[in-house]
């Protein structure tokens, strides 16, 4: 008798033990999925958009830039500055892993690197043209249930680590902070191998439709750079499934001249 007692307390410690150290509540998605959703969340997958970049810094002119924006899969972004008219037609292209600039008034093409400032912004192109977290990074969580503090207030979020795959393009460390429930992305923060942090971006004032996003902002604040401030408001997107492949291709955007219609974002 006293050794079944013996071995049910056991299988009882165990069983418990088991359970204290597991890592993810049963039925708890997982942090590759917490991202993935948060991915599509943000940005679709196929899908023309506009948006705005303003860079602020004390006694320096307002640069203020704004984009028709087309993505095609994972892979493919092409942005065309349609203001100020000293920017119109500059276009900035990803194809794989490629990005270039094109230069209207030099009619020339420039290969850039995404680690590059996007205009000299707080973003790089990283930031505007790899918005798909799962397939650069692995995700662990690091708390189910935390909160976080974005454009519209303190959310309840999942707090995941992001670290960049082997051989994979991207920051060293990322913290994102998602909302539970709808996988909106409320902040990142971005960090060197070494520990130290590059900057923060904040995200608010969404805009979700039956279709998924319509429109939403961003604000980042430059740990290296902290006089500068940049924001950028994305709007106007529509799901476009079979977007048409010319539109990446350095010879279609070197003549490329569409009609673009005054929009008040």
């Amino acid at each position: 008798m006293k050794t079944m007692v013996i071995a049910v307390a056991t299988a009882l410690a165990l069983a418990s033990a088991g359970l204290g150290a597991s890592a993810q509540p049963v039925g708890a998605p997982s942090a590759a999925d917490v991202l993935a959703k948060a991915d599509l969340a943000l940005i679709p997958r196929d899908a023309s958009f506009r948006w705005e970049l303003k860079v602020e810094r004390e006694g320096e002119p307002l640069q203020d830039n704004r984009f028709l924006g087309f993505k095609k899969g994972d892979l493919k972004y092409l942005f065309y500055d349609y203001y100020p008219d000293s920017a119109y037609g500059q276009c900035h292209l990803r194809i794989d892993n490629a990005i270039w600039m094109y230069l209207p008034l030099a009619d020339d093409t420039v290969k850039t690197s995404y680690k590059s400032a996007f205009l000299n912004s707080g973003l790089s192109y990283a930031d505007v043209m790899y918005n798909e977290l799962a397939r650069y990074y692995e995700a662990s969580i690091v708390k189910e249930e935390t909160t976080a503090t974005g454009l519209d207030g303190e959310k309840g979020c999942y707090e995941l680590e992001l670290k960049a795959k082997k051989g994979a393009d991207g920051y060293a460390r990322i913290l994102c902070f998602i909302e539970r429930g709808s996988y909106l992305t409320i902040r990142r923060e971005y960090f060197t191998l070494s520990g130290q942090r590059l900057k923060e971006i904040s995200y608010g004032s969404f805009e979700v439709g039956d279709k998924g996003m319509r429109a939403f902002r961003l604000e980042i604040a430059n740990d290296l750079d902290p006089a500068q401030k940049t924001s950028a408001r994305f709007w106007g997107f529509e799901i476009v499934d079979k977007l048409p492949e010319k539109y990446f291709s350095l010879n279609f955007i070197r003549t490329w001249q569409p009609k673009v219609e005054k929009d008040e974002p």
